[in-house]
């Protein structure tokens, strides 16, 4: 299944930026930070490019920083993580590490476009 797709080329895009999806199946955005073992790794900008897929281990329930440090390397490479949740510890972490986190649930490519027409994915 090619998971690419190209978006609306009257958009003019700066350029790509890498984002991790929380995701079970590969299609949707449902998992919560601390459970998200399965994380889909897109490049957007001008496409929708994906580019692999990655497990971690889950840091559960824990809410000490130190737990989060693994899943955080696994995703150095992401800007943005999109998840269904996050609590406001874990989102506090990530931000003091340079990461952009959203919530939100549904099909990983309405997410995407909603992203790039929100602007949202635009360099603060």
């Amino acid at each position: 299944m090619n998971k690419s797709r190209s978006r609306n080329k009257e958009r003019v895009y700066k350029m790509n930026t890498r984002v991790a999806f929380a995701s079970t199946d590969g299609q949707t955005v449902n998992e919560h930070f601390g459970h998200a073992k399965y994380w889909e790794i897109y490049d957007i900008g001008e496409d929708i490019e994906y580019v692999d897929s990655r497990m971690v281990q889950a840091s559960c329930s824990c809410h000490d920083p130190k737990v989060f440090e693994a899943m955080l390397d696994a995703l150095s490479d992401c800007e943005v993580l999109l998840v269904a949740k996050i609590g406001g510890g874990a989102a506090q972490f990530l931000i003091s590490k340079g990461k952009r986190v959203f919530e939100a649930a549904g099909d990983l490519y309405s997410i995407a476009d909603s992203l790039v027409e929100r602007k949202l994915l635009e360099a603060v």
